[in-house]
């Protein structure tokens, strides 16, 4: 399994919720990672994990955009779902994340094709 790279510095942590920048995080140009987790009440409940990353963006004139970049991935999964299963489900969604398809779709906001 491959090592994560992006270096993170934890800020906030409310229990279910913890808040990271990244190292180019500015107040200008934010750089945020924020990683949820919902935690069944019962085997049959439902779990939940996500991670959205918030990035604040600049226009051509170097002028900071009010609104924000997001990119936000959740995984939501009976509590008892095999860990086999979970792990064939990630392997599909690495494979779909590292192709030129995916980037092509979030660039021009295109269809995926496979």
């Amino acid at each position: 399994m491959a090592t994560m790279t992006t270096v993170l510095t934890e800020m906030v942590d409310n229990g279910t919720s913890r808040t990271y920048r990244r190292s180019n995080h500015t107040v200008g140009e934010p750089r945020l990672v924020i990683q949820k987790v919902k935690f069944p009440a019962t085997s049959t409940a439902t779990a939940e994990d996500s991670l959205r990353l918030v990035a604040g963006v600049l226009d051509a004139n170097d002028v900071a955009l009010a609104t924000k970049s997001n990119f936000e991935v959740t995984f939501r999964r009976p509590a008892n779902m095999l860990s086999a299963d979970v792990t064939a489900e990630l392997a599909v969604f690495r494979d779909l994340v590292n192709s030129d398809e995916f980037t092509a779709m979030v660039t021009s906001q295109g269809w995926l094709k496979p």
